[in-house]
């Protein structure tokens, strides 16, 4: 009877200890793709067909890619604070929904690499599959930006700017990326 009942404890060990150590033996290389599945991998190095990111030289995508895709609605300015909103559309392409939890990232001027702003998301926004929702994004202009701006640059009617520092969480999954990602040249009426 002892016998039977080490048996059974044996072969319920093998049943649960075997695909553990096999597990194990196949990622032996790599462990932590036990516990982050190949999609967030690959979206944590910038190799996701979802997530685009921009590259340095502007030829890169930027924005969100296959997961939201934003459209510009307005802008509004307080000269007084310098502070702005900008309000833009976004539709979800994919078949579920998604919640952008927050969105930050720093702007500067592309040409100078003078920081510009501050940007995040004024409030968390649900954009159900297949539909398009309205987010509102809100920041403050640095004053090393508008003294660059009045000094060298007082006509201008467009400006080149990038982002760094990208932060996003969208479902409670953060996405971060260092940039610079490249958002091309902004008329200056759209973020004054």
């Amino acid at each position: 009877m002892q016998a039977l009942s080490i048996v059974l404890l044996l072969i319920s060990v093998g049943t649960i200890l075997g695909p553990i150590g096999a597990v194990v033996i196949i990622y032996h290389n790599d462990l932590s793709q036990l516990v982050i599945p190949p999609q967030i991998r690959d979206i944590m190095n910038g190799n996701s067909n979802l997530i685009p990111h921009g590259n340095s030289n502007g030829n890169g995508n930027s924005g969100l890619g296959g997961l939201l895709t934003p459209v510009f609605v307005s802008a509004q300015s307080n000269k007084a604070t310098h502070t702005f909103t900008g309000i833009f559309n976004v539709t979800n392409t994919l078949n579920f929904d998604l919640t952008l939890n927050s969105f930050s990232t720093d702007v500067e001027f592309t040409q100078a690499n003078i920081p510009a702003a501050s940007l995040s998301l004024s409030s968390p926004v649900t954009v159900l599959a297949g539909q398009t929702a309205q987010l509102t994004i809100s920041g403050h202009w640095t004053q090393e930006a508008q003294d660059y701006m009045t000094n060298n640059f007082p006509g201008i009617t467009s400006v080149d700017l990038s982002v760094s520092n990208v932060e996003i969480n969208i479902n409670g999954i953060t996405i971060q990326s260092a940039g610079p990602i490249q958002i091309g040249n902004i008329p200056m009426n759209a973020v004054s």
